[in-house]
């Protein structure tokens, strides 16, 4: 994938990204992720060529998607983007609040098929061997926004509370961190843990925890429950800790089976 023609190599993991626009980047990168990880299956139109069916429905949805995601997310980018399969290439500028989508085939499949038979055809030749990870993104602030939104954590009896979408980037982050009860966990020697709906640090409720613990914590949940079909993404994962700390998280890193991104400047490939 390349983002401004910076190219961020997808096979890699953890991979870094430095400098000024590490933010803006990786969270570019996220709702690129997610956009094509919300892609429907595309066989559900009627067309007469379905090659170019299939292609105008991918650009599409792939537009619509990205454009409401950036809309809630109130992020408005003046960026390209290229990102490249093995059969095809989907190119994109976002300007504000505009965003145009380009898909180039690289590989074509054989049609005996016209009509909605033959668009599934298409569709299963390009979607056969595509990727589609889901993404997390773990912001920089999370200390703070753990200590102000931890109610919305545990899952309640009647489901989860979650916060607005307009929210953006924090309901993101607060949205997927749904703690069951019964939760526990043991960060440095401090438990966490859900009771009675609240979520506590030792015996207070969570807010009052350090910063360290605040930060750690979410890292901690997401790597934990993530697998190989997902990325994680990780904004300054050095935020408020000590060298004891960072270490912590190392580890953590190194032990994870998800695709692990990181926007940092103190973090490089040979300190994890």
């Amino acid at each position: 994938m390349k983002i401004d023609n910076i190219e961020i190599d997808t096979e890699l993991s953890p991979i870094i990204i430095k400098g000024e626009r590490k933010y803006s980047l990786v969270r570019l990168y996220y709702y690129l992720i997610k956009t094509f990880y919300l892609l429907p299956r595309l066989y559900g139109i009627k067309v007469d060529d379905p090659l170019l069916g299939w292609k105008n429905e991918f650009e599409r949805q792939f537009k619509q998607i990205l454009s409401n995601e950036l809309s809630l997310a109130k992020l408005y980018y003046n960026s390209n983007f290229e990102i490249e399969t093995r059969k095809f290439t989907v190119l994109g500028q976002i300007n504000a609040e505009s965003v145009s989508v380009e898909v180039k085939l690289k590989e074509i499949p054989q049609l005996d098929d016209r009509g909605i038979r033959g668009l599934m055809k298409v569709d299963s030749f390009y979607f056969s061997d595509l990727e589609k990870k889901r993404p997390y993104i773990i912001p920089a602030i999370r200390s703070g926004l753990i200590a102000s939104f931890y109610r919305f954590l545990p899952f309640q009896f009647e489901g989860a509370p979650g916060i607005p979408k307009t929210l953006g980037l924090i309901s993101e982050f607060i949205n997927s961190m749904l703690l069951p009860q019964g939760y526990k966990e043991e960060i440095l020697g401090h438990k966490i843990y859900v009771k009675e709906n609240d979520l506590y640090c030792d015996e207070d409720i969570i807010y009052n925890a350090d910063p360290e613990i605040l930060s750690i914590f979410p890292i901690v949940f997401y790597l934990k429950n993530s697998s190989e079909n997902n990325i994680v993404i990780i904004e300054e994962p050095e935020a408020h800790l000590t060298d004891k700390g960072i270490n912590y998280v190392r580890n953590l890193l190194n032990s994870s089976k998800a695709k692990i991104v990181i926007a940092s400047d103190y973090f490089s490939n040979n300190t994890i």
